[in-house]
């Protein structure tokens, strides 16, 4: 057979199994060539699943495979009842009869023997693929036909019924009527009888409007007798545009094939007089109508009252409507009996729960909006304890609103009938008086922040102006000295001493210099580091042996822990100026007791510690110990700019580190800092570095005093 598909033949999908599917590429293309949808499984448990999910037309199945064999494969399809009805070919090298007769019994419906010719194997797809469609045609046309033979038989069973019940009823009805008509002329007699007794005005008609009854209500209302107006319209025996009304109420009963009461006019001598009238379809046995009937009873001095509280009500309802205020009356079983619209668009209230007209589930509704619910529904019940309380209260809402409410006792008689809540949208009110406290609020603490703000700057004027006049003096008191002497002759040895004062005032008005230029650069932001790396271990010893002068003076022993390089990438510079200055701040305040310095590296952090064991720091000084201006202690006993640490903490997080310390007063002070080992780490370590606040920034060591 040729690749192309014969005209008119079926293409479908086909799973093929095989647990070498690379053989099959020849019959796998043929197959696709002429039109079918080709699926392949390698195996017995693979093509269960597939062809439970895919439902193929066909499914070509290997006998021989690994794991499940055909044979075991095909009858798991034939037990599963979504794959049961597929045709299943075997594809096998074996030609046993006795194998193929197994394969038949399990549900298989050909053999195909390898090795095979492409066309053969195409020729028996495309029969099978034929008679499996034919095979479903053939099973829709069977469904379809008893189908219809069912419902034939449903309809012939029930015609065979209602005719029974018709023959049933012809007969019931038959003696019904042979006993109803003397009845029928007994009731119209007692029905006379009792129209005529009754205080109302009975009439009826039938559908052409023609009077068959009266009573005698009727007969004394219009002044005629029954003689004069049965068998007669209204057109007949009432005034045109009397007659027109009377007929469209008739009519208007009829159209609605119901009961509706109606206010009608009959016109008499002494005035109109207003009735209202009853009318209801006479329905024959049938059950449709066949005339109408009327009761009319006097309202004419209720309908008067009726308008004065029509006219009363129209004036509440107005008033009511015209109100800014959310207004519910309640009565005294807690239903709702009246509210305006304003009530439902304040609360956004659903239909349901207006419909309800149950005060209870309005309070709950009204409750689950407010921030404080059960505050509220207590309101309520105390309220309703104490039926002549009055109350005024305030309720803020879940968004953001504010409601102010008012409830007063509903009275009737003097007595205690129901409860009015009016409910008045004051957010705008509240708003402003928030508004204004906050205002208020910001203008003191701006006021109060302005003035502490002053007394820094004055406080630290006056310390820089100190700090910076203390080796300007001594440095013109060295050179004066200097000045006089080589005026009275060279002495080179107290020329060497003033000369070095003076460098080392010189060195200390730098840094003071220095501290100002570097906190201006942190409050403009511009705070660079030049990354390098640096081994802290060898920096920190660099800056020991610096200070091993001051540390003499003070009579303080330092001792350093250490166990490794500690190698980071760094600014050496500004890393040089956090180890000075919390090693000078722990010589000074430390009172000549000894100094630990520890140094680890782990976890791609190091961690550098300074502790002294002197007057150490107030605990609510520590919260703000590292801010600009701050001070530890006082400046008039040891001096400083307070801008040491607050430079320290900045170039330590322009670093991604952090710092902090653990101090008690007279036990000393230990000062933490941790420094990721690089940039990557940095990130991890502490996140992107804190932009400097507004008026502040890092500045070098503070050599005068801890700041």
């Amino acid at each position: 057979m040729s690749g192309a598909t014969a005209a008119g033949a079926c293409t479908g999908t086909i799973l093929i199994v095989d647990d070498m599917p690379a053989n099959l590429g020849l019959l796998v293309d043929s197959l696709e060539c002429i039109g079918h949808r080709v699926l392949v499984a390698q195996g017995g448990e693979e093509a269960l699943k597939r062809a439970s999910f895919t439902r193929p037309d066909l499914i070509l199945l290997d006998v021989v495979m690994p794991g499940i064999d055909g044979f075991e494969t095909c009858r798991r399809l034939k037990a599963d009842e979504r794959t049961r009805d597929i045709p299943v070919l075997f594809m096998t090298c074996v030609t046993d009869a006795a194998d193929k007769l197994a394969g038949f019994k399990l549900g298989g419906v050909d053999y195909i023997t390898k090795p095979f010719d492409t066309g053969e194997v195409i020729a028996r797809v495309t029969t099978h693929l034929s008679l499996r469609e034919a095979q479903k045609e053939l099973e829709a046309k069977n469904a379809q036909l008893q189908c219809e033979m069912a419902i034939r038989q449903q309809k012939e069973a029930a015609l065979q019924r209602a005719h029974q019940e018709l023959e049933q009823r012809v007969r019931e009805r038959t003696a019904e009527l042979g006993s109803s008509n003397a009845a029928l002329r007994e009731s119209q007699q007692l029905l006379q009888a009792i129209v005529d007794n009754t205080a109302a005005v009975i009439f009826a008609k039938d559908l052409e409007g023609r009077y068959m009854l009266v009573n005698r209500g009727f007969e004394e209302l219009f002044h005629m007798g029954r003689e004069q107006v049965l068998g007669k319209t209204d057109h007949d025996v009432f005034p045109r545009e009397q007659a027109d009304g009377y007929r469209a109420n008739d009519l208007l009963v009829l159209q609605q094939n119901r009961a509706i009461e109606l206010d009608e006019l009959a016109p008499q001598r002494n005035g109109v007089r207003t009735y209202m009238s009853l009318k209801f379809p006479l329905r024959g046995p049938a059950g449709r109508p066949e005339g109408i009937c009327g009761i009319s009873t006097e309202i004419t001095s209720r309908k008067h009252a009726e308008d004065v509280l029509r006219h009363s009500y129209s004036l509440l309802e107005a008033t009511l409507e015209s109100t800014a205020d959310g207004i519910v009356v309640v009565d005294g079983a807690r239903r709702v009996v009246r509210h305006n619209h304003k009530l439902a668009q304040m609360w956004r209230i659903p239909e349901d729960v207006l419909a309800s007209r149950s005060a209870d589930t309005f309070f709950a509704f009204a409750g689950g909006r407010l921030r404080e619910p059960d505050l509220f529904l207590r309101s309520v019940d105390e309220l309703y304890a104490e039926p002549e309380a009055s109350a005024v209260d305030t309720f803020p809402l879940l968004d953001g609103r504010v409601f102010e409410r008012y409830s007063q006792p509903q009275r009737l008689g003097g007595r205690v009938v129901g409860r009015v809540f009016s409910f008045r949208d004051i957010t705008a009110r509240v708003d402003a008086e928030q508004q204004r406290n906050r205002v208020l609020l910001e203008e003191r603490r701006a006021r109060a922040a302005a003035e502490e703000a002053i007394g820094l700057r004055d406080e630290f004027l006056l310390v820089a102006s100190h700090e910076l006049r203390t080796p300007l003096t001594s440095l013109q008191l060295s050179i004066q000295s200097l000045g006089r002497r080589l005026s009275q002759g060279m002495d080179a040895g107290r020329v060497r001493s003033a000369v070095a004062l003076s460098g080392r005032q010189i060195t200390r008005l730098a840094t003071l210099i220095d501290m100002l230029l570097d906190a201006s650069r942190i409050q403009a932001g511009r705070l660079d580091l030049n990354r390098a790396s640096v081994d802290l271990r060898e920096l920190v010893a660099e800056i020991v042996a610096h200070l091993g002068d001051q540390l003499a003076q003070s009579g303080s022993t330092l001792a350093m822990r250490t166990e490794q390089p500690v190698i980071g990438w760094w600014d050496p510079y500004r890393l040089e100026q956090v180890v000075t200055n919390l090693l000078t701040n722990a010589i000074k305040f430390g009172g000549g007791s000894p100094i630990e310095i520890a140094i680890t590296g782990e976890d791609r952090v190091a961690r550098l510690s300074v502790t002294d064991h002197g007057i150490g720091i107030p605990a609510e000084v520590q919260e703000q110990l590292f801010e600009r201006f701050r001070r530890g202690v006082s400046s008039r006993n040891y001096g400083g700019l307070g801008l040491g640490l607050y430079i320290t903490r900045t170039i330590v997080e322009a670093h991604g580190g952090r710092i902090r310390v653990s101090s008690e007063v007279g036990r000393g002070s230990t000062f933490f800092v941790e420094l990721p080992l690089s940039i990557d780490s940095a990130a991890r370590h502490h996140g992107e570095p804190r932009q400097p606040e507004p008026g502040s920034g890092p500045i070098s060591a503070d050599l005068g005093g801890r700041s």
